[in-house]
Parts: C-alpha cells; structure tokens; sequence
C-alpha cells in the first residue's frame, strides 16, 4: 500500500468520527439476523473484519441504518475494500454514496471521499496485477473526470502499471474501437480521450517486449499479442 493511501484512508477515519456507533441501528428483520447486528457491534470500528461488516456493506440504508449510520462505518468498509478482496462487489460498495446522496454531504466529507478515491486508484495501478475495470468504471461514474484516471497511470516497467496497460489494450482495445459495449458507463468524450492516451503510449508496448522477454517469457508473449491487436485493430 502506498503511503498517499494509509494518509487517504487515516483521513477519512478522521473526517467521519462524528458519527458514532448506535446500538439501535435498526435492520429489516427478514434482512438482518441478530447475528449480523451482533457482529457489527462486536469490536472497535478499525477492528471489524471482512466477516463482521460485509452484510452490512451490502445492506447499509437500504434495509439496515441509515446514512449517519453509514458515515460511521464507511472509514472501515472503504479500507476493507482497498486492502483486501472484499467480498462485497466494488460497485455495490461504491454505490452506496449515489444511494446515501453523498454529493450533498460536507464538502469536508465529499473531499475526504475523492481523496481516497483518487489515491487508491493510484494504488491500484501499481499492485494489482491486472486491470480491474470496476474499480475504473465506478470512479469514473462518481468522478467524472477521465483525465485524472488517465494522468494518475503512470506507466513502468518496476510495478504492475505496466501490466494493468497491456490488460487494458489486449481485453478491450478492440472493442473500444467498434461495439463500445464494455465502457458504455464512459461518454463519447471520455472514450475518445481513453483511446488517444493508449495511442499516445502505444509505443511502450514494443519497449515492454524487449524488457521482458528474458525476464517472463509468457507475458512477452501476451504482449507481443497485445501489439498484434493494437495494430490491426
């Protein structure tokens, strides 16, 4: 985890403990067992693990609590998120904020939020080792703003950046150029400014080739595949 994402995450346990714990919490009863309202409450809000808070990321204000409610466990269930494979979808989790109307809250809260998001998308880039497109989608559907998805990619060989960039070209370079079906969630605008960054990075792809292919002989090959694809496409 980079040290921008510890500081994002730290910042949004700051940012939201005004809002405490309530014992009370109320649940739909044919949704939330006593187990599940006994597992929130088990431990200390950082101490919450996947198993104690997952059923209620899923079910936070539409059938359990409400957005304080939320706003209290949001800190945990954003670093749950970023730090594990949370068993809760991504844009489940993130859809909460629409749901919750976050765009009304604090600018304090608001601003807390982006800062994570944009930092853990950063994050990402450089230790995921493939391009995970949800994460992609739902920042941009809070966001908006390709151009920050775009310019916080930056490409190298020394983390996974590079990777996540031969996965983008090789998976949906083809169908950006045609159907479009895969980034429909994107504006003709947004789209149109993802193409030109890969064209504009294209070149990476045969420097890629050559760097790797002593070092992992399979992924050279995935890349030479990818620059394959790029050119006939």
């Amino acid at each position: 985890m980079t040290n921008e994402l510890k500081e994002a995450i730290e910042n949004l346990y700051k940012t939201f403990a005004v809002y405490p714990s309530k014992s009370t919490m109320e649940g739909c009863p044919c949704c939330v067992s006593t187990s599940d309202k006994e597992k929130i409450h088990s431990k200390q809000l950082r101490n919450l693990n996947e198993d104690d808070i997952s059923r209620y990321a899923f079910k936070a204000m539409t059938t359990w609590g409400d957005t304080n409610d939320f706003k209290h466990y949001l800190p945990r269930i954003f670093e749950l998120l970023a730090t594990t494979d949370f068993i809760v979808d991504t844009f489940v989790v993130l859809g909460k904020l629409g749901y919750g109307e976050w765009q009304t809250w604090k600018d304090a809260e608001k601003n807390a939020i982006i800062h994570f998001l944009w930092n853990w998308w950063t994050d990402t880039l450089k230790h995921k080792s493939y391009f995970d497109k949800e994460i992609f989608i739902e920042i941009y559907k809070l966001t908006g703003d390709i151009e920050q998805l775009l310019t916080r990619w930056a490409l190298s060989f020394e983390d996974n950046s590079f990777s996540n960039f031969v996965d983008l070209v090789h998976d949906y370079y083809a169908d950006l150029m045609g159907k479009r079906t895969e980034f429909k969630e994107l504006d003709n605008a947004s789209i149109g400014k993802l193409i030109k960054w890969i064209n504009n990075n294209s070149e990476i792809l045969e420097k890629g080739y050559f760097h790797f292919a002593d070092k992992d002989n399979l992924f050279a090959e995935k890349i030479s595949d990818t620059q394959y694809i790029y050119e006939r496409t």
